[in-house]
């Protein structure tokens, strides 16, 4: 081959391999309307897979699925800032299957009815009663009215305790009931035989008792605009910027406030110096506002267990706290997620497990993220609520 075929060969090739790059550049569009696509796509997916996330938890198989995550992941501040969402990842875990039923060990009622889960028998509470204000204490059970408050013991006898209530509310171990009657408050040990007598006070009108933070009495307002809290000795001290507190054992408990971008944020407030006060930070989600009415406290004081359309979340204060300390933007740390309604008001049977309901049936939710269905005898219908326990 001589040197002007090889030139001529090498030529063709050359304008061969740019006229095949040149009908591929036809076929790429441009890399800035590439990329917006794709961050769309990208901005599609996540959503959908939120919204899957979401829509899994709150069909979880209450016969043993269970899922076990923590929001420990960094949150894009910025994102959240635009958009007033709280982007998060999170690694998936599932928990093994459990089999089995849990015993029923909460009280349910129906209308004027409830079924005592330690005996095993129906108790008939009388008329004018509020299914939603029934508490077990160790004294028997407390049961309000619209204006009344009795008590129901064990052996089925009804005790009259007071009229003319504009709110009550027990101690946590059920030994105390705080009671306002217009513009006094009057604090009485709670036993068998009745009400005796602790302390006294004077408030100003509209405040009402919604539990106890150790041994101070919690109050809110009616639209729990302003909370405070009242000792025995008659003080009083009210806070502002607090959309939600929750009685506790301890003297230490869960609240929830706006944070910065609107988003509502939880943090640790306590009365151990005699006064409410806000302490630490303690992560922040949208989700929180769904069960800000329904949330409980353990007994322990741990954990947070909160309702939302997506099932339910059992959140650790301590660890969420520890995550802000070391992320400021990091939201707040889930242990366990189990099935549950959106509407559902969870009952805490022990330090170590919370029962809620799901779709007519009950789950039993353990902080280890197991869950399974609670055996409810065939004797109880449907329609039926859990009965809060301070004991």
């Amino acid at each position: 081959m001589t040197k002007t075929s090889a030139e001529t060969e090498a030529t063709q090739a050359l304008r061969a391999m740019f006229a095949a790059q040149a009908q591929e550049v036809s076929l790429v569009q441009d890399l800035s309307g590439v990329t917006v696509r794709r961050a769309r796509k990208l901005a599609r997916r996540r959503t959908a897979i939120g919204t899957l996330a979401a829509t899994v938890a709150f069909v979880l198989s209450v016969v043993g699925i269970g899922i076990w995550q923590q929001w420990n992941a960094p949150v894009d501040e910025t994102q959240a800032a635009l958009s007033g969402r709280v982007e998060f990842g999170a690694d998936d875990h599932q928990v093994p299957i459990t089999t089995g039923t849990a015993p029923l060990m909460v009280d349910l009622v129906v209308g004027s009815k409830l079924y005592d889960a330690t005996s095993g028998t129906w108790r008939d509470l009388g008329s004018g009663v509020d299914p939603g204000s029934i508490v077990r204490t160790p004294a028997g059970w407390l049961v309000g009215g619209s204006t009344t408050l009795g008590l129901q013991r064990a052996d089925g006898t009804r005790l009259k305790l007071l009229d003319a209530v504009d709110g009550w509310a027990s101690s946590a171990d059920g030994s105390e009931v705080a009671v306002v009657r217009g513009e006094t408050l009057q604090l009485d040990k709670l036993t068998r035989d009745g009400l005796q007598p602790v302390a006294t006070g004077a408030i100003a009108a509209g405040w009402r008792p919604i539990g106890f933070l150790a041994t101070a009495v919690l109050l809110a307002k009616a639209d729990r605009s302003r909370y405070a809290i009242w000792y025995r000795d008659g003080t009083f001290d009210e806070v502002a910027g607090l959309l939600q507190v929750y009685p506790s054992y301890q003297s230490d408990t869960f609240a929830v406030v706006n944070g910065s971008v609107g988003r509502p944020c939880l943090v640790r407030v306590s009365v151990s110096s005699g006064r409410l006060q806000r302490q630490d930070a303690a992560g922040c989600h949208e989700f929180l506002e769904q069960g800000a009415a329904h949330a409980v406290v353990s007994p322990n004081g741990q954990n947070l267990a909160t309702p939302f359309d997506g099932g339910l979340w059992v959140i650790n204060l301590a660890r969420s706290i520890s995550a802000v300390n070391a992320n400021g933007a990091a939201a707040p740390v889930w242990i366990a997620a189990c099935a549950s309604d959106a509407d559902a008001t969870p009952v805490w049977q022990d330090d170590a497990t919370v029962v809620t309901t799901f779709h007519g049936e009950l789950v039993a939710c353990g902080v280890d993220g197991t869950q399974r269905t609670v055996a409810v005898p065939d004797s109880v219908p449907a329609g039926r609520r859990l009965v809060r326990i301070e004991r």
